[in-house]
This record gives structure tokens, sequence and C-alpha cells, in this order.
């Protein structure tokens, strides 16, 4: 009984500082997008042109405590899918990366500016594909919010999908644009997991480790 008082408790703070960390996350994007210049273009320019102009300004920081709250919502789940831990770890560490990897303008990158970029890319592949996993191998633990989980999973691709194609061969169009929303649902499907983690049902349920 007192184990499981204490692991109730520990959930219930890791949730709490996960949730904290969202807070921190848009609160300082949305600070980012003004504070550099308010005339850079944010659809043309994306968030890592931004914090060009503010480097180690608020914008890295944003990074960072996006990355701090996935480790706070594993440390409040302890039976999630291996895979998803292990995506979800990626994901923190890309975003940690990223936040201390130097990027450059313009589009001619350094060596920093291309571990940024591709740290960057790996995070927020690695982020809708543990959603997705858990829709296939825990459902049990999304509850009702599987098909919101699923429909943030979809909804992040697309917009993955079309800042490929505007950073390649769209001639960056709308890059800036894309890249927000791809952000926003990015930050909303992290916020629908950290919702089911302050769920029993995390503890009740037990998830295949696979």
């Amino acid at each position: 009984m007192i184990e499981s008082l204490r692991g109730t408790s520990a959930r219930r703070l890791f949730t709490a500082l996960a949730w904290v960390g969202l807070a921190l996350t848009v609160l300082l994007a949305v600070v980012g997008q003004i504070d550099p210049d308010p005339y850079l273009d944010p659809f043309a320019l994306t968030v890592s042109d931004y914090a060009v102009a503010d480097r180690g300004g608020v914008t890295d920081a944003a990074m960072m405590t996006f990355g701090a709250s996935a480790l706070a919502l594993l440390m409040a789940l302890r039976n999630l899918p291996r895979g998803a831990i292990v995506l979800l770890g990626v994901f923190a560490a890309g975003m940690f990366v990223a936040a201390i990897a130097p990027t450059d303008p313009g589009t001619h990158l350094s060596g920093t500016g291309q571990l940024h970029r591709y740290a960057s890319v790996v995070a927020f592949v690695a982020l809708p594909l543990a959603g997705l996993l858990l829709t296939r191998r825990a459902p049990d633990l999304l509850g009702r919010a599987i098909g919101w989980v699923r429909g943030l999973v979809l909804a992040t691709g697309v917009f993955m999908v079309a800042m490929l194609v505007s950073s390649t061969v769209g001639d960056r169009l709308l890059v800036g644009l894309a890249e927000r929303l791809l952000l926003t649902t990015s930050v909303v499907l992290m916020a629908a997991l950290v919702t089911r983690a302050g769920s029993p049902r995390w503890v009740r349920t037990r998830s295949p480790l696979a």
C-alpha cells in the first residue's frame, strides 16, 4: 500500500512537471516569435531562423523545456511499451541537441548547423511515431484520447511532409507556416499524452513491453 501511494505521488509530481514544461514551452515559443525582430516574417522563416536572431534566448529555452517535458512524461509513466520509451527519449535528446547546437542564417549550414537540423528532424519524427506506437500497442492506456492521438499523429505527419516539400522543391514557400503548424500539433500531441498520464488507467493497465 505504501509503495503504491509513493508510486502515485511520484506519477502526479512528474505529470505536473510535464505540464509546467509544456506551459513554459508555449510561453517561451510565443515570446521568441516577437522578441528577436518584429519585422521577421513567420510564414517565410523557420523557428530556427528566429533562434539565430536571439542566440541562447527564449527560443532555445523553449526547445529545452519541450525536451524536459518529455523526460518528465517518461518518469510519470512506468508501464509504457519499450518502443515508446525509446522514441520519447530520442525526442527529448533531439530537442536538447537542437537547443545547444547553434544553427546558421540562410541555407548554407556549418557542421553545427547540420547537427541542429538533423537533431530537430529526428526529434519531430520520433514524437509522432511514439504516439502511433501507443495507439497500436497500448490502446487501453490512451482510453478515450486514442482518437485525438491518432488525429494528431496524422496532422503532424501532414505538416512534416509539407515542410519537407517546401524546403526541398518548393523554394521554401510558406516553410515557416508549415513548421509552426508542425510544432503546434506536436505540442498538442504531447499534451494529450500528459493528460492521459494523469489518469489512474495508466497505473491500473499493464501494457505490452514491446
